[in-house]
């Protein structure tokens, strides 16, 4: 039986008594206003009758619970409330296809069937949608502790990608002017200058453009869900912001601001998305898929073998190479990337940074060098 404990002027403590669970006593509370310790009571019994149920509802034979029987109340009870549409399903594929971190790091244990072990993100990945299960399986009473606690995990590998220089942007540059259609040369222009995800790009809108300070707000993206399509998220972290970019750049998304606005209204009632304008999309208004863009660059990469092959995402990479090498603070090139946190900045680009810092250093010398010389 629980008990209430008056804490203030017509303010009560609910205690409620749920029992055992192994050696641990479960108790639950929650602060109520009642008129009197009598109110208060029948508050408590209302309290305690709405945990039972709930635990009721979640479980019928609470002590012989098992993963199976945990995960699919965890999945529709707690993870569609808590996680986005990306990270839940990311979460569910990881706890439905693979379970346990020791053998994670195994061959033949990747989703494509390719040989080779996991990376050492993939399985922190693992471990922190296996550690969610278990964290609520400790809220809900189901356990006195979580079986993840002191679970060593791989060392996380940071990396730093493949980058062009600025004359292999030039030539890149060149070659989108002269063999591509002018809204590709744009979108890799702008890849380039904003350091962009490629899902970031494809969810631009007319609304995201200040033309007055030449500025894009980056606030959503595209990610493409296996049984749900296309959808638009919040970005990455859910942080937004906001990036200059060069003039000419964001002139050219305002022309082809104008192309889309005449092509949705010749499109009338077969326009998709309707409640979007997508910069990056068909003529029905429809945008581009995340992947689709990947494949184009692959097929574009063949086109050109004089051009270095890399990856789209790793154009991202360029523009915060280009902006180390320029001399530019690594807090505003941890802004312009989304990082959350300028570690994150400094374990991809560090060793760049300190190869600035080593050139800049190397100025000073001069002035030593000068000091050295004996007087004439």
């Amino acid at each position: 039986m629980g008990y209430v404990k008056k804490i203030d002027k017509n303010k009560f403590k609910l205690i409620a008594d749920l029992g055992y669970r192994g050696n641990r006593r479960i108790r639950k509370t929650k602060n109520v206003e009642a008129k009197n310790e009598k109110e208060a009571m029948r508050l408590l019994v209302l309290f305690q009758e709405e945990m039972k149920q709930n635990k009721d509802a979640y479980f019928s034979e609470i002590d012989s619970i098992t993963l199976n029987n945990l995960y699919p109340r965890w999945k529709d009870n707690y993870a569609k409330q808590h996680y986005s549409a990306r990270s839940f399903h990311d979460n569910c594929t990881h706890l439905e296809k693979r379970f346990f971190v020791g053998d994670l790091q195994k061959k033949k244990r990747r989703l494509d069937e390719q040989e080779g072990e996991l990376a050492p993100s993939t399985v922190h990945n693992i471990y922190k949608a296996f550690a969610s299960i278990m964290n609520v399986a400790v809220q809900w009473n189901l356990i006195d502790e979580s079986p993840c606690k002191n679970v060593k995990l791989p060392k996380l590998k940071y990396e730093e990608g493949t980058a062009y220089s600025a004359e292999q942007v030039k030539l890149l540059f060149e070659r989108l002017n002269n063999r591509e259609t002018a809204e590709k040369r744009l979108l890799v222009e702008l890849a380039v200058v904003s350091a962009a995800r490629q899902g970031e790009l494809v969810a631009i809108e007319e609304k995201h453009l200040n033309v007055e300070n030449n500025a894009l707000l980056i606030e959503q993206a595209l990610v493409n869900l296996t049984d749900d399509g296309i959808i638009v998220k919040e970005t990455k972290g859910k942080r937004k912001r906001v990036v200059t970019i060069p003039s000419n750049i964001m002139n050219d998304l305002v022309t082809l601001a104008a192309v889309k606005k005449y092509q949705l209204q010749e499109a009338g009632d077969e326009r998709e998305w309707k409640e979007h304008f997508f910069l990056f999309s068909n003529e029905f208004g429809k945008p581009y898929r995340p992947d689709s863009i990947s494949q184009w660059w692959d097929r574009f990469m063949k086109r050109n073998p004089d051009l270095p092959r890399i990856r789209f995402h790793d154009l991202r990479h360029t523009s915060a190479t280009l902006l180390i090498h320029a001399g530019e603070h690594p807090k505003v090139i941890q802004s312009r990337l989304g990082h959350s946190n300028i570690t994150t900045t400094m374990n991809t680009y560090g060793h760049l940074l300190q190869e600035t810092d080593q050139r800049a250093s190397s100025h000073f010398d001069k002035l030593f060098d000068e000091k050295s010389e004996p007087p004439v």
